[in-house]
């Protein structure tokens, strides 16, 4: 049977790497993109959940998978606050509205190093996120920790662009538990989202480098 797929973060980095995947897979049967403003493109498959608050557009629907792609920066968000309604809020209220339709399968892009009790208010974010999806009890519950994400981002990140210069030429030298360290291509990670939803393996999982090599190598 074909799938229902919930996209949200579908103009960013890594979503708008998924988004043609799911279209172009004959797994899935519908796309919903969840997104502030109308994408560009048209697709059969595609429906387009449209508004400024993302919550307010959720609506009931068979959905199968959830796939979370939303995130931004400090910097870009302006504050601590807008960082959270970004980075935690969104992706847990999609989460509340995914259980209470039932969907079995819930995505996310988490971050290398999220731990709730970080003293690193990023990580510490991103490890109450993850804290908090756990207790839901999806029946499949996939969290993807990368470090570093290479691709071609719509906005310069300087500081960024630098770090993953320097985490190319050390990619080599990460060995064993430091393996999870390297730089993620945006693409290898929307491959590996994509699989997750479409064929979840079951309980709860969490991907760093090396396991999401494996996913897109299968």
């Amino acid at each position: 049977m074909s799938k229902t797929i919930l996209l949200a973060g579908a103009t960013g980095l890594v979503g708008s790497a998924c988004l043609p995947l799911l279209l172009a897979d004959e797994r899935v049967g519908k796309v919903i993109a969840l997104v502030r403003r109308p994408l560009t493109i048209t697709h059969p498959k595609l429906e387009q959940w449209v508004g400024d608050d993302l919550q307010e557009e959720l609506k009931p629907a068979k959905v199968d998978a959830v796939i979370c792609c939303l995130g931004t920066t400090i910097k870009n968000a302006g504050s601590q606050a807008a960082f959270l309604a970004v980075d935690k809020a969104l992706p847990l209220g999609i989460a509340r509205w995914a259980k209470a339709q039932g969907v079995p399968t819930y995505v996310i892009i988490s971050a290398v190093g999220a731990d709730p009790g970080s003293r690193v208010f990023y990580s510490r974010v991103k490890g109450e996120v993850e804290q908090e999806l756990e207790a839901m009890q999806f029946s499949n519950l996939s969290i993807f920790q990368p470090s570093v994400l290479s691709g071609p981002r719509q906005e310069k990140r300087f500081g960024e662009g630098v770090g993953i210069v320097v985490m190319h030429l050390l990619g080599p030298l990460l060995l064993g538990s430091l393996a999870r360290l390297r730089v993620m291509p945006h693409m290898v990670l929307a491959r590996a989202l994509v699989e997750a939803s479409i064929d979840p393996q079951g309980g709860m999982h969490r991907y760093t480098y090396r396991d999401i090599r494996r996913m897109t190598e299968r």
